[in-house]
């Protein structure tokens, strides 16, 4: 074996060992959606609820990076953005090339 296989081998079994430390991480798992605030008394008819982001009139969907961790943002129903004017944000943080033609996140 030589030295590039060794060291891939060590940072593998470091790796496993801090995932079995005992403690639950949630960095490789997908995370649930946030459960919308006032839920009650949002009714959607069966459509997830959008994270509507009043500043910029945009809002994201269940899915997005950001939906529902930014701090100006509220939950609406998706025909109720419409009517008071919000837009679907642009795609979601996809990757992009840069001027010498290389993906970056």
């Amino acid at each position: 074996m030589n030295n590039r296989t060794l060291v891939l081998a060590a940072l593998a079994l470091a790796a496993l060992a801090a995932c079995s430390s005992g403690k639950s991480s949630s960095a490789g798992s997908p995370q649930p959606s946030p459960a919308p605030t006032g839920s009650a008394t949002l009714n959607c008819n069966g459509e997830a609820p959008v994270w509507a982001l009043q500043r910029v009139k945009v809002y994201l969907v269940p899915g997005d990076r950001l939906y529902g961790k930014t701090k100006q943002g509220h939950f609406l129903c998706r025909s109720q953005a419409h009517a008071e004017g919000y837009r679907p944000a642009r795609a979601p943080f996809k990757r992009h090339r840069d001027r010498k033609g290389v993906f970056s996140v």
